[in-house]
């Protein structure tokens, strides 16, 4: 998806409303784990050198650790 696409999207959106990603659950057709968005990064891939973004939900031990250190 695009940037742009996902900003069009977006447009139809609540506003105020929170995005969360969706991890299906193994072996399931439906259902998963909603996880909410911790920040969303560039990434550049270095065979065609351009930048793609990444959308990290603090899953993992560097986000784990991330999200431990802005808890109050």
């Amino acid at each position: 998806m695009k940037v742009t696409e996902l900003i069009e999207l977006l447009k139809e959106c609540d506003p105020n409303a929170e995005i969360r990603v969706l991890f299906p659950l193994p072996n399931r057709p439906i259902g998963g784990t909603l996880e909410p968005i911790f920040e969303i990064k560039p990434c550049i891939d270095q065979d065609s050198n351009k930048t793609h973004y990444v959308i990290d939900t603090g899953i993992g031990e560097e986000g784990c650790y991330k999200a431990s250190q802005q808890k109050p």
